[in-house]
């Protein structure tokens, strides 16, 4: 049995395994032309990574949080050399859900008989263990011999569409601390975006990642980095105080986690910050994977 850790988020896909991929795609009843990243599933062709889909507050009403879980699933089947397995698969929810959707969502993944083909490979296999687990709490867990020693410590976990926040006291959740904000990175994204579209500059997604990283390939490079750099500054003032609203001080242990985390990494070691770790955004998807067992 393979056992895999899938992060279905909102704005990427990340696997245990190390597979990253935007969480969206593009449906055909054509093959497209090249197999790149291409998913033959019940008589249709998708091109993963493409055209991130719509935010899904409840994932298990349609089917592309599964569909986008099987190239995560070839990835690990073709590391583990074989096209016909049994997989036990450890995903999550954010905070303010996890008690209302766990158990639905672990229903949703539960399948026999699963027949797919991913870059010209034909997979078989069936999902027949699944467990959900709280996002951030995870990433904590697979940090915990770094961090054990720590008596108190906030996560704050920066996603696409959410950040989730909870404090552990001694290693053990503080349950009242845990909460859901709906603050992620797709807000400061749309922020540049709707600025420099002002100026009729026209950025991607992935081109405004590589601005916010200092890579700037555009003629008007000094105007694209004066608003990206305004925009992270600002998005992250509103973010700080947003939690210090909530009554967290962030003088004490704080870990952040996720993309978002990883992405302003640079912003998060400031002096009014008392930042213990930046994790990866594979964090939790590795979290999962450990909490299987």
């Amino acid at each position: 049995m393979i056992k895999l850790g899938v992060d279905n988020g909102n704005y990427n896909t990340k696997s245990s395994e190390g597979m990253l991929y935007a969480s969206g795609y593009t449906a055909s009843d054509k093959e497209f032309i090249t197999p790149d990243m291409q998913l033959f599933y019940e008589g249709r062709y998708y091109a993963v990574g493409e055209r991130r889909l719509r935010f899904q507050q409840d994932k298990t009403k349609e089917q592309d949080a599964f569909i986008l879980t099987l190239p995560a699933i070839a990835d690990a089947m073709k590391k583990a050399g074989t096209t016909n397995a049994e997989i036990a698969l450890g995903v999550g929810l954010p905070i303010d859900s996890y008690g209302m959707q766990k158990e639905a969502f672990r229903r949703y993944f539960l399948r026999d008989n699963i027949s797919f083909l991913f870059e010209g490979t034909s997979y078989r296999c069936r999902i027949a263990e699944c467990k959900v687990f709280a996002q951030g709490h995870a990433a904590l867990c697979r940090y915990y011999p770094r961090l054990k020693d720590y008596r108190s410590i906030t996560l704050v976990d920066i996603g696409g569409y959410t950040v989730d926040v909870l404090t552990l006291h001694d290693f053990r959740l503080d349950r009242s601390s845990c909460a859901s904000l709906r603050m992620g990175t797709i807000t400061l994204y749309s922020r540049i975006q709707d600025t420099l579209q002002c100026s009729d500059i026209l950025l991607s997604d992935e081109l405004i990642t590589d601005a916010i990283r200092g890579d700037i390939q555009h003629a008007d490079s000094k105007l694209i980095h004066a608003v990206v750099e305004q925009a992270v500054a600002a998005y992250c003032k509103e973010l700080l105080n947003a939690l210090r609203e909530r009554g967290l001080d962030l003088r004490l242990p704080t870990v952040f986690a996720g993309g978002g985390a990883e992405l302003l990494e640079p912003m998060l070691h400031r002096s009014d910050l008392n930042t213990v770790a930046v994790l990866n955004r594979f964090a939790n998807a590795d979290g999962y994977k450990l909490l299987m067992g």
